[in-house]
């Protein structure tokens, strides 16, 4: 039997980042005794400390898509582009070149958020972690239409993060678009 108050527990027990596990935390408590919470119910002031990390993406179906609508300053800032108002599959970000619409269909999939610990491999440097959570919201109550996802970072020197390149040139691959 699902319980989702012990699979919260569950995922809170394995995050490292105090941000993604507030966001997890606030999505829960939106959600309350439904599927999923609404975008219109998300408060940004409730969330204010997280916010620079946070995305807020829309979702459509045949095909599936994933467009960001929002991008966090944190976000854009380690990616070193602002990729809002463009589809995941337009992008490339990881080294092994994958597409981030699959960890949102994967949310979407399982119909419950989806959280994530990567390894990143940065300058030949020692791996740093990347966490991320992409949190279904969803209009009418059924039919996901939008996400509220976050990513924090292991934590770096300013000076180390200003050294680094655009997340696209870390691994040799130009921004473009996937299919290109």
């Amino acid at each position: 039997m699902f319980d989702p108050d012990r699979e919260l527990d569950d995922v809170l027990a394995r995050i490292r980042s105090p941000k993604i596990a507030r966001v997890l935390r606030y999505w829960h408590g939106l959600r309350g005794g439904r599927a999923f919470p609404a975008r219109v119910d998300v408060d940004p002031a409730e969330i204010k400390s997280t916010l620079p990390h946070i995305m807020l993406t829309g979702i459509s179906y045949e095909p599936f898509r994933v467009f960001y609508r929002l991008v966090g300053t944190e976000i854009v800032h380690w990616a070193g582009v602002d990729f809002t108002d463009r589809f995941a599959d337009e992008l490339m970000f990881d080294d092994d070149g994958r597409d981030w619409t699959d960890y949102y269909r994967a949310a979407i999939d399982s119909r419950k958020p989806a959280y994530g610990l990567t390894d990143w491999l940065v300058e030949s440097r020692v791996p740093l972690w990347v966490e991320s959570l992409i949190c279904p919201l969803s209009s009418d109550g059924r039919t996901i239409d939008r996400c509220l996802a976050i990513e924090d970072y292991e934590p770096m020197g300013a000076l180390d993060i200003e050294a680094l390149p655009p997340v696209w040139e870390r691994s040799g691959t130009p921004f473009k678009k996937a299919s290109e």
